[in-house]
């Protein structure tokens, strides 16, 4: 629903409302004012009734009294509810619609018995509720206004109301001692009222205030439509403009350098301002997008590392072409959002504790691994990753750059091996002396067998010396070979002291003929740890045989092993 029809139909239901609600205020006025109107009347016959009772009271019946004989009672000129009847009962034929009672508890005539809306009046006027009532009240299918007033006993009543006995032998004979005898003065025996039905004048009044609604909806459909186009003028039709304006940018149709133009001062006007500074600031905040995206694209395409962007299911969904190249791949689009992060893993063990550490402290830096590309190629990298998260700070991936370690690892293997052959190379001239030795004896104890020795007892022991020292040349042998090859890494459980002590027995060669003595102070308490044996021997090697060539002839060398104060490390020194 368009705003224009929302504002049409709620300014109807307004009007709607006001002009019903205007024209049930009239209808209950006029009530109002019938009723008062109708009790003012009747007040002004309740004061002629009244006028006319005590004219009779104060004037007549005195003089009646006085003039007849005693004991005579004449109730057309003495009897005040008799005359007021007989009076009304003139004034109902002008006005047929009034109905005028006059009834009180036990009467003297049972004709003016009161019935039990006026039973009810009386009781109120006893206990003291009211002292008149007004209102409308439903009888017989009618509303009547009722004027209902109480009828009090005066000392004047008690001639004819009082003791029978005292009452006038006329009155005792027509109505009997009965009823309306042995009142009190001040006591409430009766109510008068009058009784005027409202029906009529009520539908009249309905019918006014219908003709009136009908009369005035003219006016207001008219007032309503006017509105409405004023309003439509005034506002909906710049805020259209203003809304096709935004549509048309959104769509593309127009530029953020373009402008809403602004015609006037009020509130539109305000509207159309503030629209045309969002379009500056959309415009300033898009050209700083642009740019921002183009550096880090540029960053992005230009890095000669790999740049991986993956989502929280480990599938990558970019990358740079530093990571095609790295990763062999020809098609991008049909390695993203197919290929997973933990796929190029080589090893998934590495994986997992890649992903822990991730996890643990929410980024990963120059993380050590193998990863194997399209063709199947292993990749020593080192990877340095953090999480990716979204407005809402949800993790929703991570992003990771990959550098290429297998040339440096290469060269560094190389510079390793040419070690080796400088250490090999210091072996050698040792060795040379070493092997003399034992060449020297076996060499000697071969020239004893070959002149014919006959001691076979001799000859065995002969025989044991040259077979130990060959023993020791071979090894010898097997060491230097052993130290000049290339291997690959064993990792084992292997202990510190023992491997310490087997380079130390090689190199024993080395200390005595430079005059330099070696001593041992090793932590007996040292744990297995696992590593190379043949390149931790190298590394200690190398460690000794620096430190035998930095002593001087006659010096020490120390060498110790032990462990750091929490336990979890060895050391060599």
């Amino acid at each position: 629903m368009s705003l224009t029809t929302k504002f049409f139909l709620g300014t109807g239901l307004i009007f709607l409302f006001f002009w019903c609600l205007f024209n049930v205020l009239i209808y209950f006025n006029l009530k109002d004012a019938t009723i008062n109107q109708t009790y003012e009347k009747t007040d002004i016959l309740f004061s002629h009734i009244q006028a006319t009772v005590q004219y009779i009271r104060k004037k007549v019946r005195p003089k009646l009294f006085h003039i007849l004989p005693e004991n005579s009672f004449i109730p057309e000129a003495m009897s005040v509810s008799f005359m007021n009847k007989e009076i009304m009962a003139e004034f109902k034929k002008r006005f047929p619609d009034f109905i005028y009672r006059r009834v009180a508890y036990n009467p003297m005539n049972p004709a003016n018995t009161p019935n039990e809306i006026e039973k009810g009046y009386i009781e109120l006027f006893r206990n003291g509720e009211r002292d008149s009532i007004r209102e409308v009240v439903k009888k017989e299918g009618h509303s009547l206004f009722i004027h209902a007033r109480p009828i009090v006993v005066e000392k004047e009543c008690l001639s004819c109301h009082g003791r029978p006995e005292d009452a006038p032998v006329s009155l005792v004979s027509l109505y009997g001692t009965s009823g309306g005898f042995n009142r009190k003065v001040g006591e409430v025996i009766g109510v008068e009222s009058i009784a005027i039905p409202v029906d009529e004048t009520f539908l009249q009044i309905k019918g006014l205030v219908f003709s009136i609604f009908l009369t005035g909806i003219v006016g207001v459909v008219f007032l309503f439509f006017s509105v409405n186009y004023y309003i439509s003028v005034v506002a909906v039709r710049p805020i259209k403009s203003v809304s096709r304006f935004f549509k048309s940018v959104v769509s593309g149709e127009k530029d953020l350098d373009t402008r809403v133009e602004v015609r006037s001062k009020d509130e539109i006007g305000d509207l159309a301002s503030s629209f045309n500074q969002m379009m500056a600031y959309l415009k300033d905040s898009q050209e700083k997008l642009k740019s921002s995206e183009t550096k880090y694209r540029r960053i992005f395409e230009g890095s000669k590392d790999t740049i991986i962007i993956a989502d929280c299911d480990g599938f990558i969904i970019d990358l740079n072409p530093a990571g095609l190249e790295l990763l062999g791949c020809e098609d991008k689009d049909r390695f993203l959002h197919k290929k997973t992060f933990p796929e190029l893993f080589y090893d998934q063990r590495d994986y997992v504790r890649f992903l822990g550490k991730m996890e643990t402290d929410g980024y990963v830096k120059d993380f050590e691994t193998v990863l194997v590309d399209n063709n199947g190629r292993m990749l020593d990298t080192l990877i340095t990753a953090n999480f990716r998260s979204d407005k809402t700070g949800r993790v929703c991936g991570y992003e990771a750059i990959i550098k290429d370690i297998t040339e440096w690892k290469r060269v560094q293997e190389k510079l390793q091996e040419a070690d080796r052959l400088a250490s090999v190379g210091q072996l050698a001239a040792g060795l040379a002396h070493e092997l003399n030795s034992p060449l020297g004896i076996i060499m000697g104890f071969s020239s004893l067998l070959e002149k014919g020795v006959t001691d076979e007892e001799d000859l065995k022991k002969d025989i044991q010396v040259i077979r130990r020292n060959a023993e020791i040349c071979k090894r010898i042998v097997e060491d230097l070979l052993k130290f000049s090859r290339r291997t690959e890494t064993n990792p084992e459980h292997l202990s510190i002291n023992q491997i310490v002590d087997e380079v130390m027995e090689m190199l024993s060669y080395a200390a005595e003929e430079k005059g330099v003595n070696i001593k041992r102070d090793f932590d007996q308490a040292l744990p297995d740890v696992i590593v190379d044996r043949e390149k931790m021997r190298q590394v200690v090697m190398n460690i000794i045989l620096n430190a035998i060539q930095a002593v001087e002839k006659g010096g020490e060398v120390f060498v110790k092993t032990g462990k750091d104060q929490e336990g979890r490390r060895v050391f060599i020194t």
